[in-house]
């Protein structure tokens, strides 16, 4: 017998072992929750409350944000109007007939 044929018998077995054992397994976790036992949470359900967990902190985080963001565009408007008729523009007449001062 050569070495490769050795090795994919050796492999076969082995496969076929392991294929066995994943399947009492499966059938001893059945009888088990049939009987009433509880093994905790899976790793798909961990994994799903760690991402909501994430979601929500970025979500607090992202709504903090846009706040800051608002709250720094409202500062930045004063109020006070730029047009010609607005009382708050202070403009200054110089008489033409008058001469500059020189300082």
């Amino acid at each position: 017998m050569t070495i490769s044929q050795a090795y994919d018998i050796a492999r076969k077995e082995f496969y076929s072992l392991r294929h066995e054992e994943e399947v009492e397994r499966r059938i001893a976790k059945e009888e088990a929750l049939w009987t009433g036992a509880y093994f905790g949470k899976g790793p798909l359900e961990v994994g799903m409350e760690l991402e909501d967990k994430t979601y929500e902190a970025w979500k607090e985080w992202a709504t903090k944000e846009i706040e800051a963001i608002d709250r720094q565009r409202d500062s930045a408007y004063t109020g006070v109007g730029t047009g010609d008729d607005d009382p708050a523009v202070v403009t200054e007449v110089v008489d033409a007939e008058e001469e500059p001062a020189v300082l």
